[in-house]
C-alpha cells in the first residue's frame, strides 16, 4: 500500500537462500494416506529456504533457478520467480494433495504462462 514496507529486503533474500545446506530434500515422498494425499515428487536437488522450496535449477518451459514454491493441504499451490517477475497461484480446495491430475493442471497453468511472455 503505498510503498509501504512490510518485509526487510534481508528477510526476504532469507526466504530465497539455501537454508538446509549440504541436506538433500527427497526427490520423492511416498504417502502414508492415500485418501488426502498422493504421491508427490519434487525431483532432485531442490532446496528450503525460510517457508519456501527452491528450484536450484532453471525447470525448462516453465520457473527460472531460485524461484519459491509452497503447496499446501487442498492443492493450494504458488511460485515466485524473482528473475522474470512471475508469480502465479493455484487454488483447487481438493483432496488428495497433490494427485497427479490436478498437479498436472498446476504444471499446465504454469507452462501456458511462461510460453505466453
Amino acid at each position: 500500500m503505498g510503498g509501504t514496507r512490510i518485509l526487510q529486503e534481508a528477510t526476504v533474500e532469507a526466504a530465497f537462500t539455501n537454508q538446509i545446506g549440504d541436506l538433500e530434500f527427497p526427490a520423492s515422498i511416498a504417502t502414508a494416506d492415500p485418501a488426502s494425499s498422493a504421491d508427490f515428487h519434487a525431483g532432485r536437488g531442490e532446496k528450503w529456504g525460510y517457508g519456501l522450496l527452491l528450484n536450484p535449477t532453471d525447470v525448462p518451459g516453465r520457473r527460472k533457478a531460485g524461484s519459491g514454491t509452497w503447496a499446501g493441504l487442498l492443492n493450494t499451490h504458488f511460485w515466485i520467480d524473482r528473475t522474470t517477475g512471475i508469480t502465479g497461484a493455484i487454488y483447487t480446495q481438493s483432496l488428495p494433495f497433490v494427485a497427479p491430475d490436478v498437479y498436472q493442471v498446476y504444471t499446465d497453468f504454469e507452462t501456458a504462462l511462461y510460453a505466453a511472455l
